[in-house]
Parts: structure tokens; sequence; C-alpha cells
């Protein structure tokens, strides 16, 4: 019996970093991930648009195969959440295909790459400073972020200074290498995983083993990155204890 595309992929979803399995609610159209070849253009309008009429500029990477890209958008579309969006927020949703290489748009906010979906980046249009570093990821599992935490969240970002999280040479070097190394990680799968939408069902077990293996990677590679940011903020002199993380089964 072949399977359907949907029940090879739903396992995998669980390891892209859109853990949840449903979704509530229905997403206004806004709120789509739709593929366009002009993001950077559509950011850089919104941000002036944010600008102009003395909003933040919100930034959603994601994609509408990810279940808590799609229960963002869902809880996005509340009430509740229109109301403080279209007060405080210009709003742009950018649609990340499957991992392709996105990450000069988090890099152009100082962030160093797009490690999960949803990424959302709250940034303040005049200086382009990103607002949410510290816990960004949380963002990464929104379908299950209660709706509480939303409306405490968008309704008070921006409404007090944030600190620039500190890094140094050493750091922003380890930075860059492991970005790379994830990158090569996105690279391998991407293939894969276009085979297996093909109807390739032979791939399926690769595609599972590397999507854990670059899952694995990038979600702990994010942890460490801030955690060891947050370290040099509590004293910039501090001695890093950089990870020495494992090659690539394939490499």
């Amino acid at each position: 019996m072949k399977l359907g595309i949907g029940f090879i992929l739903l396992p995998l979803m669980l390891l892209m970093g859109c853990q949840s399995t449903t979704h509530h609610g229905e997403a206004l159209p806004q709120y789509t991930f739709i593929a366009h070849d002009n993001d950077m253009e559509r950011v850089a309008s919104a941000q002036s648009t944010a600008q102009a009429n003395g909003k933040l500029l919100l930034v959603v990477m994601g994609a509408q195969w990810c279940h808590d890209s799609r229960g963002l958008a869902a809880k996005f579309s509340t009430s509740q959440m229109q109301t403080i969006l279209s007060d405080r927020f210009e709003t742009v949703f950018v649609d990340v295909g499957y991992f392709d290489d996105m990450h000069f748009l988090p890099q152009k906010y100082a962030y160093p790459a797009y490690f999960g979906t949803p990424t959302v980046m709250v940034i303040t249009p005049e200086t382009s400073q990103l607002l949410n570093e510290i816990n960004l990821s949380k963002w990464q599992s929104a379908d299950s972020v209660p709706m509480d935490d939303y409306l405490a969240f968008f309704s008070s970002i921006g409404s007090q200074p944030v600190a620039r999280l500190h890094s140094s040479a050493e750091l922003d070097l380890f930075t860059e290498k492991n970005v790379a190394k994830m990158k090569l990680g996105f690279d391998h799968l991407r293939p894969i995983w276009a085979a297996v939408r093909e109807g390739n069902t032979d791939k399926s077990d690769e595609l599972q083993a590397v999507a854990t293996e670059v899952w694995q990677f990038r979600t702990q590679l994010q942890k460490d990155i801030v955690a060891m940011k947050l370290q040099l903020a509590e004293d910039p002199a501090a001695k890093l204890n950089f990870p020495d993380y494992a090659l690539f089964s394939w490499q």
C-alpha cells in the first residue's frame, strides 16, 4: 500500500521544531506563509512602514507544513491578538520553504541564523535592534504556548528598553563556524526531503534519521549560543567553555 505524503511527513514534522500535532482555529489570509522572491524587500518595506507609523516590526519566519507556524497564525487571528497586533506592530510573514537557506534574514538583525519554525522576531525599526533574542526559541513551540503568554508578551514587548546581549570575538567565531555546519545539515537534508515529497518512500527512513540529527544539533546550538551570551552579560570577562560538537554521521 502506498502511504500518503502527509502520513510519511508527520513524524518528521515532530522533529523539525513543529512539535504540536493539532492547532486551534483558522488563520486570517494575511497570516499564511506564501513563497515570494523578494522577501528582503518585503521586510524592508514593512520596517519603513513600522517606523513611519510608530510601531514595532514583527517578522515571522515559518511554513504551512509546520503545526507550530499554523498554530501561531491561528492565535494571531483571534480578536484579542488582532487588537494588539494592529495597534503595536507592522507584521510580515516569510515562508522558509523546506529549510531553505534563509539565514540572511535573521542575520540582518544580528541573530546568527534561523534555527526552527516559526522564528518570531520583534524589532525596533529605527535601530534594527532585535528585542526578544533571549526567549526567541520559545515561539518555535508556538502552538503549545498559552494564549495568556501571547497577550502578555505582545502587549508589553518594546515598552521598556532591552539591553543587547554581549558577545566576544571568540564567541562570534564559534557561532559562525557552527552556523555554517548547520547550513551543511540543511543542504544535506533538503534533497532527501524533496525526494520523499515526490513519493520516494525508500528515502523516508534516511529522511527521519537525517532530520533527527539536524534537529538535535540546531536546537542545542541555539541554546548554547544564548547561554554563553547571557554569561557574558553577567561578566564580560568570563571564560567561556565552548562545546565541541560531533560531526554529522554522513560527514
